[in-house]
């Protein structure tokens, strides 16, 4: 750990990053207030600073999700950051963001220049982040964690993902094709059914755990009807975050699901949430890999995953998860019908 003086010092320091589209971005000193337009990047944000005061505004749906989750138990003065970065979608609130005078703000960077160039002419600091692989998600959390003037922070989070990451891939990688389940992600669910495919984290994280994406073959959140899903008769269904309304159940008393093997064998279950959804890469993956490696393979694997939860919280947010908090990460309550769900109760 920095003495006193020098962590002073450090905090007087310049900071030059490169952002994901390779752009130069330079602070006088690192960020003590920054803007996050992506989703999820408030919550890295918040595990990387350890002060909801480092992030003056959000946006509007990871404010609203953050409140009713973890990081509004965590951080409740997050209630009180402002949400009014973005018009629509992605597209900045120059005006508010102009009255907030961030230090820095984050905005998507593939989604075109008209969501980073109206920040750029008027002169607001800006980086950009790109989503979609494991890779990128290690860079976000170097990119944050040097904005901050927090590297020793982000470094032990990338150690984390790493030792995780090699402690399930040293059991997955041996594993046969014949040997990995059928597993299906529900990406959405209404108004028609949508699955995770093979361009991005899903499947990288289903691989990982011992899983095989029966999807594959096709795109993300691509629309797939009911013949299809039956074709790959799924072994274990997984339901996003994004959708409250969608749990197991809604699953179990869908007639066209009913001959699938996940539903016959009580293997659906609804992704944990914590400090973020678990489903998009973010913070807490190593948590969900854990978990989602025990899910596949119970034979193979046994995290003691509440005592994880609890360990990583201390050291991701300084903040010592109660039973009631564990439970709440785990959906033990939606999920207490799903095959051996019982080994993740208290």
């Amino acid at each position: 750990m920095l003495a006193t003086g020098e962590a002073e010092a450090q905090r007087d320091q310049p900071v030059v990053l490169q952002d994901m589209l390779g752009q130069r971005v330079e602070l006088a000193q690192p960020a003590e207030r920054s803007v996050t337009i992506p989703m999820p990047a408030s919550a890295m944000l918040l595990s990387l600073a350890g002060d909801a005061g480092k992030l003056a505004g959000m946006n509007p749906n990871s404010h609203a999700y953050m409140q009713r989750g973890m990081l509004g138990r965590i951080f409740p003065e997050t209630a009180h950051i402002r949400s009014d970065v973005t018009r629509a979608g992605f597209a900045p609130n120059v005006e508010t963001l102009l009255q907030i005078q961030p230090d820095l703000i984050w905005q998507w960077g593939h989604l075109g220049d008209d969501l980073v160039a109206p920040l750029r002419n008027a002169g607001l600091p800006v980086a950009a982040l790109l989503y979609g692989t494991e890779e990128r998600v290690k860079d976000w959390i170097r990119l944050m964690g040097a904005s901050l003037g927090r590297e020793e922070q982000a470094a032990a989070q990338l150690a984390w993902r790493s030792q995780v990451e090699q402690s399930i891939r040293g059991v997955t990688s041996h594993l046969q094709e014949d040997e990995r389940p059928r597993v299906m992600h529900f990406s959405r669910y209404f108004p028609s059914y949508q699955v995770a495919g093979g361009n991005g984290n899903f499947q990288y994280d289903i691989h990982l755990a011992g899983g095989r994406n029966v999807a594959a073959g096709v795109g993300n959140a691509n629309t797939v009807n009911i013949e299809q899903i039956l074709a790959w008769n799924p072994e274990v269904i997984l339901l996003n975050n994004f959708e409250d309304q969608l749990t197991p159940e809604t699953i179990y008393n869908d007639p066209m699901l009913a001959g699938l093997d996940a539903v016959r064998n009580h293997r659906v279950y609804k992704i944990p949430a914590g400090g973020y959804r678990w489903d998009p890469p973010n913070q807490e993956s190593p948590l969900y890999w854990q978990w989602l490696s025990v899910i596949l393979h119970p034979d193979k694997f046994d995290w003691k995953l509440r005592d994880l939860i609890r360990q990583n919280y201390q050291s991701l947010y300084g903040y010592s998860a109660s039973e009631e908090d564990v439970d709440f990460v785990l959906h033990t309550e939606l999920n207490a019908s799903a095959h051996l769900y019982e080994r993740f109760k208290k």
